[in-house]
This record gives C-alpha cells, structure tokens and sequence, in this order.
C-alpha cells in the first residue's frame, strides 16, 4: 500500500445513504467496499454524507432512547470498523453517525478516519433534526498528509457563510460538507439552494469545498442527493450525474488554493468593521456558546371543524 503522502489527493463524494440502502448488511460492510473499489480508482479520500452509519431516515421522528440505540462512541464498534477498512485500503474516509459521549450526551458527529489511524471528528453545531442533540461549539481544522488544511461542516452548519469564514481564517483549504436533506411535508429547504450556496463559499474563501448529500424521505426511504466539488473560484469541477452516476471525483491541488484571489483579500481583511457582527463572548474553552434551537413551525395534525356565522343589521334610512 502506498503512502498517502506519495499520491495526489484525488477526493470522491459518494452520495449514498449507506445504512438504509444496504439493509442486509451493515452499513460500515458497505462503506469497505466503496472503499476497496475507489483504491483502484487512485482515489485518497472517500466523503459520505450525514448521519452515513445511521440507519434511521428522520432524526425528528425518534425519542432520545432511540437515538440513544443508535449511538456510539468514537471507540465503538462502527468507528472501528470504517478505520480497519481505510488502514487496509489506503483511502481516509469521512463518515456521519450519532456520537454518544462520555458523560451521555449525544451529538450529530462526523469522523474523518486517515490511513495512518488519526480521526478528526466534528461535532455540529447547529443539530436542528432532534432536541435530543447537544450541539458541537468548536470549527475544527486539522493537517492532512496532502499538504492541505481540512474543516468539517456538517449539514446546517453549512448555511451561515461566517461558519465557512472562520475555517478558512483558521487556515483552512478544503471544506468537506456532509449533509442529509429531508423530504416530505414541513421541508422547506429547497436542494437547489445548498448546491448553489456551496461553490460561493468556496469561491468566497479561496477553499475547495465538496459536498455529499444523502435524501431521507417518508417512511425511512434513502436515495442518493446532490455530489459536487467547487474549486477555489467558486467554479464546480465535479458533479455526480444523478441517478446514473451519482458519485462525484476530482483531483485538488493545495497551490490553487494557496495563490487564490479570495485567499488573498482574506490577508486584507479590516476586523474592526465587523464588531457588530459579535453577538456575544465565546464561551471559555470553546469557539461559541450552545447553540440555543430556534422554534419550529407549529403545523396542525389533522382536521377540525369550525363553524361561525356573521350577523349584520340593517339600520333605517334616515
């Protein structure tokens, strides 16, 4: 097996809801063989979605101690398995699961697992799918054999642009954008919008950026989403030809990055001016305060009657 550092990092996004897809097996099986046939594909790193080891469709719909069922520590069964799969094909591998930890809170987690043993984990910082999840409070950015800087965002991380802001300010030069849509009813997050919001980032902040999304629909259907990866002008190098070819691959060079024309104007930045920007302190120890969830939309579940009559009176003609 050779070195990852000898290779050129050539990045696979596979949109493939692995744990509902592959029922009769599970889903890190899956994961291994995507692995073993991008190894002859030259391929240095595999990005699945959101939640890829889960195989519950919508968060929303499941009590805390059924997301607890489903969890796992970093050290459990899951990881572990994904991590021999990577040792043994050569190829990192990003991977979505529920993370339980140590003192039992769980989090929407995402690990990418490198050749040498190493995983990065992020934790979301925005888990809108279930009250249930504590939401992470660190943008983390971490070396590669490659020569590039990695950041995680993990599925509505992904639409407030200072997120990828930070990344990059924090060095930053490949954004990995996992994410798992929700269709059905109440879903108001149009598929068209993430695909085009990604390049801007990206071209904003002189990144590459791929992303990788799987679609939970009603009754616990997944099907392959959206794949692209953007190139630091914001131009979309790769994208999957859905359902054909869903998978989207491309090769990335860190320089490109580097020289870039956004990644300059990040050099010329005025902080100053963007003091009302700061709603509050960070917390100590971390690079924001828990994130408090917004409301969700009240919609009424089935049917009631109403009735009502209006009355009026004529008055006399004076």
């Amino acid at each position: 097996m050779s070195s990852p550092s000898a290779l050129p990092l050539r990045v696979a996004a596979l949109p493939f809801a692995s744990a509902c897809a592959a029922r009769e097996k599970p889903p890190f099986a899956a994961i291994a063989e995507r692995l073993n046939e991008l190894a002859r594909e030259h391929v240095s790193l595999a990005v699945f979605p959101e939640m890829s080891l889960v195989g519950a469709a919508r968060m929303e719909r499941l009590r805390r101690t059924e997301l607890e069922a489903l969890s796992e520590p970093l050290d459990g069964p899951s990881i572990a398995a994904v991590s021999r799969a990577v040792e043994m094909s050569g190829v990192a591998a990003g991977v979505g699961w529920i993370e339980r930890a140590n003192d039992g809170a769980l989090y929407n987690s995402y690990v990418v697992c490198m050749p040498d043993g190493a995983r990065h984990v992020h934790r979301k910082l925005y888990p809108m799918e279930s009250p249930h999840l504590r939401s992470g409070a660190l943008f983390d950015v971490f070396d590669t054999p490659w020569g590039i800087k990695m950041s995680i965002l993990i599925g509505a991380d992904n639409y407030m642009p200072e997120n990828a802001r930070v990344a990059a300010l924090k060095g930053a030069t490949l954004l990995v954008a996992p994410h798992r849509s929700s269709v059905g009813p109440g879903v108001s997050l149009r598929p068209d919008w993430l695909a085009r919001s990604i390049p801007a980032r990206a071209g904003e902040n002189g990144m590459f950026a791929v992303l990788c999304d799987a679609r939970a629909e009603p009754r616990g259907a997944c099907k392959p989403g959206e794949a692209m990866i953007a190139d630091p002008c914001g131009v979309v190098i790769a994208r999957g030809e859905h359902p054909e070819r869903p998978m989207a691959t491309a090769s990335i060079d860190p320089e490109l990055a580097r020289h870039s024309e956004a990644r300059r104007w990040l050099t010329a930045r005025r902080p100053e001016l963007y003091a009302s920007l700061i709603a509050s302190e960070a917390k100590e120890g971390g690079d924001a305060r828990p994130w408090a969830q917004p409301e969700r939309e009240v919609r009424a579940r089935g049917s009631v009657a109403v009735s009502f009559a209006v009355v009026g009176r004529k008055r006399p003609i004076r």
